[in-house]
């Protein structure tokens, strides 16, 4: 019996125990937030966390090397979600349940780009500016060689080229400098075009 009485005790000194940091923490933001309703416009932190009952981090909010980072995380710690400023504007990754990068979408010079990607972390698709000009969208090979581009030429005109396993042109479609259309075959470096003129 004695035992059962033990293990109640302890129970009941552990709910105190709780009792009291759910009140200190409640204090803590009741501060927190009268401070900002009292005139203060500012409320700093080098980092703030939202916990769950565990006390294990969900969402995040740092500055990571002079960049702002908003970062979400599932109940196993692992980050799902990410949102950044970058050198070239801002980020927004998603990431699958092992942690690997599966969507990009942002900013780069040229324009904005949205990119998926495989686990093993090589990109599959790729939506953002062309090789020559204007926008382009490219399906990629599981061994990060690219096999189709949708796009336009240095001219402004649309084009769709396909690539071998190696990165080698075999069809483009395109207009011919007399603004009709044209299809390219390329085999071992020689262009093959229809029609001929």
């Amino acid at each position: 019996m004695g035992n059962v009485e033990d293990r109640l005790a302890v129970l009941e000194r552990a709910h105190r125990v709780q009792g009291r940091l759910v009140v200190g923490l409640g204090a803590c933001l009741l501060a927190l937030l009268t401070m900002g309703a009292g005139g203060s416009d500012v409320v700093q932190a080098r980092r703030v966390e939202i916990i769950d009952g565990s006390g294990k981090a969900l969402l995040s909010l740092e500055a990571r090397d002079g960049r702002g980072v908003l970062e979400l995380q599932n109940e196993e710690g692992q980050r799902t979600a990410l949102l950044s400023t970058t050198a070239e504007g801002g980020a927004l990754v998603l990431f699958d349940e092992r942690g690997h990068q599966m969507v990009l979408a942002g900013a780069e010079a040229e324009g904005g780009v949205l990119e998926t990607s495989s686990a093993s972390a090589r990109t599959l698709v790729r939506l953002g500016p062309g090789s020559a000009s204007g926008g382009a969208l490219a399906t990629y090979s599981g061994s990060g060689k690219r096999l189709v581009e949708l796009g336009a030429t240095t001219d402004g005109d649309g084009t769709v080229v396909t690539f071998d396993g190696k990165g080698e042109q075999l069809v483009a479609l395109a207009a011919s400098a007399q603004g009709s259309g044209k299809v390219l075959a390329f085999d071992g470096g020689k262009e093959h075009g229809w029609p001929d003129k």
